[in-house]
């Protein structure tokens, strides 16, 4: 991947201007958000860039979308899943988050794994979890992953797991993103492999995937969606 395609997405990082009713104080309808980033596989090669777009990703969510009454969940994905972060993020007249916590939250949830395995069904499963706890309240889910799934010891539930989070009341949207066009097992895309793991979950009106090339074009698209989640 070319050094300079983690750096097209630099202008997300540019808030947007807040609303009359933010500038207020006013509150608007939460949703809760569960950022997920796979650390494995192609994130640890930098000349791929996965880290650095994964980064940037998870910037622009908290910086542009994350409201006060959100609650959010961070996921970092290796071996295993680990919380970074699960929160309410609360905020005086309609103060977006804080520069220096944004950094904090994404360093630490995009730190490359050591060793193998890849529990990308586990990742998922802890955001049903998450969403249910927020019963009510509209739920966006973004995983980050390069979309390599030989390495996910529970690779088998993918397809159940998405069809669990996407089924859910408030399930308002799942954006996988940075999804790889390089060749995997039989000569397919690691894409296109992946994307036939979901089997029906493909086709779902609330699924939004974004390759590692096109995250920059898709993002506007994620930005509106998250925008009609809120009810």
């Amino acid at each position: 991947m070319p050094l300079s395609a983690p750096l097209a997405m630099l202008p997300l990082l540019v808030p947007t201007p807040l609303s009359a009713s933010a500038l207020l104080g006013l509150s608007t309808p939460p949703l809760h958000l569960t950022l997920a980033a796979d650390m494995t596989g192609s994130s640890k090669n930098p000349a791929f860039g996965y880290a650095s777009q994964a980064r940037l990703l998870a910037q622009s969510v908290l910086l542009n979308q994350v409201r006060s009454g959100d609650t959010v969940t961070l996921l970092r994905i290796c071996q295993g899943v680990q919380t970074v972060a699960d929160f309410r993020f609360q905020s005086k007249n309609g103060a977006r988050m804080g520069k220096a916590d944004i950094l904090r939250y994404t360093n630490a949830l995009t730190q490359p794994c050591v060793g193998r395995g890849s529990a990308i069904t586990a990742g998922l499963n802890q955001a049903v979890t998450a969403a249910k706890r927020t019963a009510g309240v509209g739920n966006v889910t973004v995983l980050f992953t390069d979309g390599a799934v030989l390495d996910d010891p529970k690779r088998a539930a993918l397809e159940e797991t998405v069809g669990r989070l996407l089924g859910l009341k408030d399930a308002q949207l799942l954006f996988v993103a940075g999804l790889s066009p390089e060749k995997g097992s039989g000569g397919t895309s690691i894409r296109d492999h992946f994307m036939k793991a979901l089997g029906n979950g493909a086709n779902h009106s609330h699924l939004l995937t974004a390759g590692a090339y096109d995250l920059n074009n898709v993002y506007p698209t994620f930005a509106d969606l998250v925008k009609k989640a809120r009810k």
